[in-house]
């Protein structure tokens, strides 16, 4: 089956590492057409997709001192989170690419990346495809400081569905950091995840639903069926005791055929009770004009009279902690192929 271009699990692409002028290559050869300069003394073949965000990480991890490791979105990246694709909140501004050198480590800076030197121990660290990284509890835990309250949420929440962790897992090393730098952060965040969403923008509409407009906790990507089990469908984000709902149309929702969806299932959910708002991912970034539409979809909502309940929620059967250990087990078999790095150009 293809995947879709929103899954939130990012595949497994090929990279090139860069090679050194003593790994077997000669100045000659590093001068011509056929290799191209990514840092002192480092080149990759001239062929090679440099556009590829994965790409531009292993270059940067290329020029890192031995102790050092990836952090941030870029470790989350490696390890399969696609929302962490490396792109600021307007979709095209690069983000630095994080590199963690403890205590006393050093590293020149660049404006390409953000050095951290906190500690690093050696069991945070892991090898993803091919270079050091943290775990990705670490990963999480340092790009969500890196943010403000609202965006650390959309951190960990891109993170839980990318399913590189759980939430009991970033909890657990929060605890043990509770005086890290800008823990604050972190623990807002962590009483406000939950998990299931299907993009970054549903992140920030549900936040300013629950924060600035009085929605309760809300529940998120649920199948809702017809009392007599038909299936309506998928809802993005769900207010049980009022039978309101919000539908966040992202840029997967402008073909004609999916919008043509999106009208027969609000025509559904209005038929057995909801009332419905249909949220822009613009719209989703300005709460001061996104709130007191959601404050009148809601109140619209508890006006109606109280009635028969004439809908339902499917069942939600979900094992992320095997999920884990499955994909732990997949990641470990990769890791452990022969170095593909044996490439030649004259």
């Amino acid at each position: 089956m293809a995947r879709h271009r929103w899954d939130p699990v990012a595949p497994r692409v090929s990279v090139v590492h860069p090679r050194r002028l003593e790994d077997g290559l000669t100045p000659g050869q590093a001068r011509g057409p056929r290799w191209v300069r990514t840092g002192s003394g480092l080149f990759v073949p001239s062929e090679v997709n440099r556009t590829l965000t994965q790409q531009r990480i292993v270059e940067w991890a290329a020029r890192m001192p031995p102790y050092a490791a990836l952090t941030g979105w870029a470790a989350c990246l490696l390890h399969g989170a696609a929302f962490l694709d490396g792109r600021d909140v307007d979709g095209t501004t690069e983000l630095p690419v994080g590199i963690v050198v403890g205590h006393r480590g050093s590293m020149r800076r660049a404006a390409a990346i953000a050095v951290s030197f906190e500690a690093l121990h050696e069991w945070e660290v892991v090898t993803r495809y091919g270079v050091r990284t943290v775990v990705p509890e670490r990963a999480v835990f340092d790009e969500m400081r890196r943010h403000d309250e609202r965006e650390a949420l959309v951190v960990l929440e891109s993170a839980l569905a990318g399913r590189i962790t759980s939430l009991p897992r970033v909890a657990a090393l929060a605890r043990a950091r509770r005086s890290a730098r800008r823990d604050g952060v972190v623990g807002w965040a962590l009483a406000r995840a939950r998990g299931r969403v299907r993009s970054p923008m549903e992140v920030r509409a549900r936040t300013v639903a629950e924060e600035d407009a009085g929605w309760p906790r809300l529940l998120v990507n649920r199948v809702v069926l017809a009392s007599d089990g038909t299936r309506i469908g998928e809802v993005d984000l769900i207010d049980e005791e009022a039978e309101a709902a919000i539908e966040v149309d992202g840029a997967d929702h402008r073909g004609a055929e999916r919008q043509a969806w999106d009208i027969t299932k609000e025509e559904a959910l209005r038929q057995v009770g909801f009332e419905v708002a249909r949220v822009t991912g613009r719209q989703a970034m300005k709460p001061s004009t996104l709130a007191p539409r959601l404050v009148a979809v809601r109140a619209r909502a508890l006006e109606r009279p109280s009635s028969v309940r004439r809908w339902r929620l499917a069942p939600v059967e979900d094992d992320l902690e095997a999920w884990l250990a499955d994909r732990e087990e997949a990641t470990a078999y990769y890791e452990n192929l022969p170095d593909p790095r044996g490439l030649t150009a004259g």
